[in-house]
C-alpha cells in the first residue's frame, strides 16, 4: 500500500517520461531512478528561464541530466564542458531529439 502512495505523489513528475522514452512508462521504477527524476525536474524548473535561447536551454538541461544521473561533481570536472556541448549539438541536430527537449523545456517553463 505505501507504495502505491508513493506512486500517486510522483505522478505529476511522470509527465515527461512519455516524451523522453517516447512511449508510455511502466510503473516498475525504483526509488533510485525516482529520485533522479525529481532531482531532474526540479532543476529543470528552477534552472531554466524563458528567456533562455533553445541551445542555452538545452545545454542547461543536458547538464541537470548528467548531475542527476551521475553527480554534480561530474559537471564541474575537466572537459565536463565540452561534453556538454557536444550533446547540445547532438540533440539540436537531431529533429526527435530536438522536439522532445523543447516541449519538456515548454512544460517545465511554464
Amino acid at each position: 500500500m505505501k507504495t502505491q502512495i508513493r506512486k500517486k505523489e510522483w505522478s505529476p513528475a511522470r509527465e515527461i517520461m512519455p516524451l523522453i522514452l517516447g512511449k508510455e512508462m511502466v510503473d516498475d521504477l525504483s526509488e533510485k531512478e525516482i529520485s533522479k527524476l525529481e532531482l531532474f525536474e526540479a532543476g529543470l524548473k528552477s534552472g531554466i528561464k524563458k528567456d533562455d535561447t533553445i541551445e542555452a536551454a538545452v545545454g542547461k538541461m543536458v547538464k541537470l541530466a548528467i548531475a542527476a544521473e551521475f553527480g554534480p561533481s561530474l559537471t564541474k570536472a575537466q572537459g565536463a564542458a565540452q561534453m556538454v556541448t557536444t550533446i547540445t549539438r547532438a540533440i539540436m541536430g537531431d529533429a526527435k531529439l530536438k522536439k522532445q527537449a523543447l516541449i519538456i523545456i515548454d512544460r517545465l517553463t511554464q
